[in-house]
């Protein structure tokens, strides 16, 4: 009698077993690649200073697929503070398969410039490199912080962490581009205008001196 029970009982057990390691390639297989799923990893991290604006280089690997990958977060870190957190969303959520790639400025002070920030991946799926790669690329204006900290996820909250020293201040100073008062677009420019501007407002200052001292003085 109670071989009669243990068998279909192991029997069963088995069959759920296969039925969700089958569930789990077939929606691996979606993604692209075939394989049982595994956390996303770091192919490559840059970060690169250049014209008062920095850029932060991301290569993603995730052999379910780059389609796997679900978001990145970058949080700028002072100390145990965070400064400014950006966010890049490859999907609206995790059960979509319509890329939106929307970047997003979770908290700062309007350091992300969205409209340079990009993703790409390859058309291709030749090889494994073009079905596994994600870059992700961050622009932002310096933030006065000492830490940048990646965090990836996959559709299954599987994650990968890295840290990256950071010791590009808030006192960088841009000599092309500048962010206009009226716009929250930054706008490329000549030096030459960036420093004409500079010189025309120390000229005004020094005149309205002059001119206030020469007053208090026939006074």
């Amino acid at each position: 009698m109670r071989r009669a029970i243990i068998l279909p009982s192991i029997a069963l057990f088995f069959s759920l077993f296969l039925l969700v390691s089958l569930s789990q390639y077939a929606s691996a297989g979606k993604a692209g690649v075939g394989v049982l799923n595994v956390p996303p990893e770091y192919r490559s991290t840059r970060v690169v200073y250049s014209d008062g604006m920095v850029k932060i280089y991301l290569t993603v690997s995730d052999y379910n697929s780059w389609r796997d990958i679900y978001k990145v977060d970058l949080y700028l870190e002072s100390g145990r503070s965070v400064v400014a957190h950006f966010r890049f969303k490859q999907y609206n959520n995790t059960n979509s398969y319509n890329e939106i790639d929307q970047f997003k400025e979770v908290k700062g002070n309007g350091y992300l410039f969205v409209d340079l920030c990009k993703t790409y991946h390859s058309s291709s799926r030749d090889t494994v490199d073009d079905r596994c790669l994600l870059n992700v690329i961050f622009a932002f204006s310096p933030v006065p912080c000492n830490k940048l900290s990646v965090h990836t996820y996959d559709r299954s909250n599987l994650s990968a962490k890295v840290l990256i020293d950071y010791t590009i201040g808030e006192s960088a100073r841009s000599d092309k581009v500048i962010m206009p008062f009226w716009s929250d677009k930054p706008v490329e420019v000549s030096p030459d205008l960036v420093n004409i501007i500079a010189l025309s407002s120390s000229s005004t200052v020094t005149v309205i001196m002059m001119f206030r001292r020469r007053w208090f003085n026939e006074k």
